[in-house]
């Protein structure tokens, strides 16, 4: 069964099975940008405060998301072999994975001001402790549930979804932030209650598409039981790209914890705007590289590898137009940016600060796009240890180490030079990437994940 009517690997169907995702991810990432927005309007400490919390919450979203979208690997593999029957199990898998990472979640939101620089615990530690009780929802949501869908090509019910949750979040921000309708004005502690809501919410939509009558009679949603089989099958890919995130979205965040320790607070104001802004446009890519990884875990199921060449060129095209796109916002017109978070006087120091910041990162964020294409090419084939070895060396060489030497220590720099050490770390990645990519060695993995993916003897009479 093919995922879409366009034809194998061009551009007409990656976007076809890649625009509810880049929809959905624009959707998700909305939610955090809009907090930010709105908390920035009530307060710039509270917004500030939220923005060096938020990486460590995200630290944990993206390795534990990383553990979990492998699920579409396995799905997309499975379904383009026609093993229907083994997707629904694979799916509970990570539903339990998701709900039991409370064991890490419930110590850290304890003891949540041990993650923050003193000039932001006060406000962060609790928008950090709340964000985290709520994080296990959102893996069994949009984690889980949601790479259900994408992996099978039913990615339409995923905007809608988001789109709900995000209504929800909206609302209560109003609602629980400045205190509106009775509500009491909560701060930075009604943003953080808002989202978790939200997410909840989605939750809960989701499990009830997931086990719908046609899900339950072919898929078998319906059966949650713990396989070892699959576990063990699952493990080898999942930890070691959820390693690869947590070591470097926790550097990222280590890296924010520093900037509100030694960095004015232009600087730090700068920075956290610019990321703001970069974390809110990652959508695309974000999107895009969880259809095409769906799309090449499909034809590696099927045993067409030779179609991602073709994906990959789909891919690089749509890229160049998203480049293009995001310089309108982040290199011609900064001043609307800015407002859209400060609504204080603008001193030329800081706007020029600003502005050489967000140009910055409008070149990590090109250059993270296309690494991330790389990526998932090897990611769909399996070739995991590769990935996490040239992310886990580059991130921590080429930018961590230059900002914790010239910024920790010398005080020198500030937040342009954290995005050029991050556009630095990209660019090195996406050289290592693309001569993998060239050399074909993860071909021999995919041709042992098409094998591993076809029906056994056994299961072929329930199909």
């Amino acid at each position: 069964m093919n995922l879409s009517q366009r034809e194998s690997g061009a551009l007409g169907e990656i976007w076809s099975i890649s625009w509810p995702m880049i929809l959905a991810a624009m959707s998700n990432y909305l939610m955090t940008l809009v907090d930010r927005i709105i908390l920035a309007k009530y307060s710039t400490e509270a917004f500030v405060a939220a923005s060096g919390a938020h990486p460590f919450y995200w630290a944990n979203t993206r390795a534990m998301m990383a553990f979990i979208m492998m699920t579409s690997v396995f799905i997309g593999q499975f379904h383009g072999a026609r093993n229907y029957r083994q997707i629904g199990q694979v799916v509970w898998q990570t539903i339990f994975v998701a709900l039991a990472y409370y064991i890490v979640l419930i110590p850290c939101a304890l003891n949540a001001k041990v993650f923050l620089a003193s000039t932001i615990e006060a406000l962060g530690a609790p928008y950090l402790a709340i964000t985290l009780l709520f994080l296990p929802f959102h893996l069994a949501g949009f984690g889980a549930i949601g790479s259900f869908f994408l992996g099978i090509g039913h990615t339409r019910a995923i905007p809608i979804v988001i789109f709900i949750s995000n209504v929800v979040n909206i609302i209560l921000d109003f609602l629980l932030i400045f205190g509106l309708c009775g509500f009491p004005e909560m701060g930075i502690h009604g943003a953080a209650y808002a989202t978790g809501i939200s997410q909840f919410v989605a939750f809960l939509i989701f499990l009830h598409k997931f086990l719908k009558k046609p899900y339950r009679r072919r898929y078998r949603t319906h059966l949650p039981k713990l396989s070892i089989k699959l576990v063990k099958k699952y493990l080898p890919l999942g930890i070691p790209n959820a390693l690869n995130s947590i070591l470097n979205s926790g550097g990222f965040a280590i890296v924010y914890q520093i900037i509100a320790k030694v960095c004015s607070t232009d600087n730090l104001l700068a920075f956290t705007i610019a990321n703001s802004i970069y974390l809110f446009f990652w959508f695309f890519a974000d999107g895009l590289g969880k259809g095409m990884c769906t799309l090449c875990s499909t034809y590696i199921g099927r045993g067409q590898t030779e179609a991602i060449f073709t994906v990959a060129h789909a891919v690089t095209k749509l890229l160049l137009i998203f480049a293009g796109l995001t310089s309108i916002f982040m290199l011609c017109r900064p001043q609307l940016m800015l407002h859209l978070f400060y609504g204080g006087e603008v001193t030329n120091a800081f706007f020029v600060n600003f502005r050489w910041a967000l140009f910055a990162a409008w070149i990590a964020l090109i250059a993270e796009a296309f690494r991330w294409m790389f990526q998932n090419v090897l990611i769909s084939a399996g070739d995991v240890h590769f990935t996490v070895i040239s992310n886990i060396s580059c991130f921590w060489l080429a930018a961590f180490t230059p900002i914790f030497i010239f910024v920790y220590i010398f005080h020198w720099g500030g937040a342009v030079f954290c995005w050029q050490c991050f556009t630095l770390d990209s660019c090195i990645r996406i050289i290592s990437d693309f001569f993998r990519f060239r050399s074909k060695t993860w071909w021999r993995k995919a041709a042992e994940a098409a094998k591993s993916s076809q029906p056994q003897a056994s299961d072929k009479g329930q199909l």
